[in-house]
């Protein structure tokens, strides 16, 4: 019995070792290692989908799942659901990761979509801001994936590359960057499209809606975004060594621990404005009453 349980405690530590060396993983992030490291039961939508998880990496990092008013703040990692919106604030940094394929940083002022995980049709919408990616080469010819901006659509299929969309003048720009080829498509009021052109690596390509006329050319504007893409390279071969499956139910569990923090947070603060009127209320009828005795 003792080597069964000495053998237990060592798995654990094992475990939580693994999860602290993810990216950017702290000692905070430990907590939630025994969690992640449970052996998983896939079911066959995990099997059909990409497991979608965000990190915080500095600043406000907020999220938000489909038909939730309020956006929860997010402190550390969260797995992601079909749907779920993400914003960062002015000094606002995100980084998502697709299993150990996939990793994409969303920069400060951003809003970002999870609109479809489906490994055979994902699909991720910039609403504003910008993103800087790397995802590997799908060998599998169904898998696909697109990034949708108000403007236009970018098919990526294993490719280092950037996208930003700025509401103010609802420019749209992309870049390639050392591998692959992005088909950049836009479209107009009715979503039919109108232009398509395949953009090849180190090249970038900016435009509004209903432009006519393309540019492509070499990397200059979307050069800001080439370190973001080299450390999401990184981030890949980082991923492949400390990548820990999570089972449906701990996948629920994290997120309900990760978007619950921020209510519970508010109804301590609600509760202690309650209490503090109450006292404040308390005391001025007790000297109230105090007055009304020496006279």
């Amino acid at each position: 019995m003792k080597i069964i349980l000495a053998a237990a405690l060592l798995l654990q530590t094992f475990c939580i070792a693994a999860f602290a060396q993810q990216p950017g993983a702290d000692a905070s992030d430990n907590k939630q290692a025994p969690e992640y490291a449970v052996k998983p039961k896939y079911s066959r939508s995990q099997a059909e989908n990409w497991d979608t998880r965000l990190k915080r990496i500095s600043g406000d990092v907020f999220v938000k799942p489909a038909g939730v008013e309020e956006w929860s703040k997010i402190e550390g990692h969260i797995p992601l659901d079909q749907q779920d919106s993400v914003k960062t604030g002015s000094d606002g940094i995100a980084e998502i990761y697709l299993d150990d394929k996939g990793a994409m940083t969303l920069g400060r002022n951003t809003e970002f979509e999870v609109s479809s995980t489906k490994l055979s049709d994902s699909v991720f919408t910039l609403k504003l801001g910008s993103i800087a990616a790397k995802i590997q080469h799908f060998l599998n010819e169904k898998l696909k994936m697109e990034v949708r901006t108000p403007a236009a659509v970018c098919a990526v299929r294993g490719t280092e590359f950037a996208v930003e969309y700025y509401q103010l003048g609802k420019e749209t720009s992309v870049a390639v960057y050392d591998e692959g080829k992005v088909a950049v498509s836009t479209f107009d009021a009715k979503g039919e499209a109108v232009w398509e052109y395949t953009l090849e690596k180190n090249t970038e390509l900016t435009f509004k809606p209903l432009q006519k006329r393309f540019r492509p050319a070499a990397i200059s504007k979307m050069a800001r975004y080439r370190t973001g893409v080299a450390d999401m390279r990184k981030r890949i071969t980082t991923l492949k060594k400390t990548w820990l499956p999570v089972s449906q139910a701990n996948r629920s569990a994290l997120r309900d621990q990760a978007l619950k923090r921020r209510v519970m947070r508010n109804q301590i603060k609600s509760s202690g404005l309650k209490s503090g009127v109450k006292g404040r209320a308390g005391k001025a009828a007790a000297r109230r009453k105090a007055r009304q005795e020496r006279q």
